[in-house]
């Protein structure tokens, strides 16, 4: 379905549940991979607008702030006036911290997967290193696609590094029906390059979850902590043997830390 240009795929029965991929350039593709692990929630699935099935605007009129506003109207059409849970993956996490900051009401409960609060505040040190960035990644950014193929194909090359015991080539079939969108992840990095949630993450209200892989090169596991430390009563795991894609890594294990998570913050799952 659509709501208000935004490509959007209900999936289950249950607590409304927001999931805000990553990237940018690419959809929700591979995410649907988390329907088994989560059954029991109502998984709304959206493409960000500029990305994938959504409508392509402008991407100078793209903005954090507008991603987040998407991501509410979608969870409110979905599930009226009631507060969602929001789970945020990479690129989603800086979305769902926007969406929980702006908008508190509206989130019950928020799960932050392998993303960063953004650049840093005034004074604030650097998060320790984590593992150093893949040779294919510093490709990516140094000489970035010119077309929604040249992106599938580094996105392909990519796939080593986003997970650790995993079979690269699974990650690669998940994402066999994504629509890239090279422009989608220009306007993503461009905007990323001025935002911070560092001074506001003290405002979220929600219970927040936020995990980390300890061989993720793209968003370190220290930054797991770099947010927890400002949001008040956040928990963090981080996951032993993933990288940056844990439910593929550790499926039973993110399966069960997910579910008690949420159960004990009242949501019957």
């Amino acid at each position: 379905m659509e709501i208000d240009g935004v490509h959007v795929e209900v999936v289950g029965d249950g607590v409304p549940t927001l999931v805000l991929h990553g990237g940018l350039g690419v959809d929700h593709s591979a995410y649907r991979s988390l329907d088994p692990l989560l059954a029991g929630l109502r998984l709304i699935y959206l493409d960000h607008r500029g990305n994938g099935r959504s409508a392509r605007p402008d991407p100078a009129t793209l903005t954090m702030a507008g991603w987040a506003d998407d991501a509410l109207r979608v969870g409110r059409a979905v599930a009226g006036d009631r507060p969602v849970v929001v789970i945020g993956h990479s690129y989603g996490g800086f979305v769902a911290q926007e969406l929980a900051i702006r908008h508190p009401a509206a989130v019950r409960a928020l799960v932050l997967m392998c993303t960063t609060p953004g650049q840093l505040a005034g004074g604030e040190e650097p998060a320790p290193p984590g593992p150093p960035l893949p040779v294919e990644f510093e490709r990516l950014l140094s000489s970035p696609p010119a077309s929604d193929d040249e992106l599938a194909a580094g996105m392909a090359a990519m796939a080593p590094a986003y997970v650790h015991r995993a079979d690269p080539d699974s990650l690669r079939n998940l994402m066999a029906g994504t629509v890239f969108s090279v422009s989608g992840m220009r306007r993503g990095f461009e905007v990323l390059s001025e935002w911070s949630s560092v001074d506001r993450l003290a405002t979220i209200t929600a219970p927040t979850l936020v995990i980390g892989g300890r061989h993720d090169p793209l968003t370190s596991w220290p930054q797991a902590y770099r947010i927890a430390a400002r949001v008040p009563d956040a928990e963090v795991v981080v996951f032993e043997h993933s990288s940056h894609f844990p439910w593929l890594d550790e499926p039973e294990q993110f399966t069960v830390t997910a579910r008690r998570w949420l159960h004990r913050h009242g949501l019957p799952i």
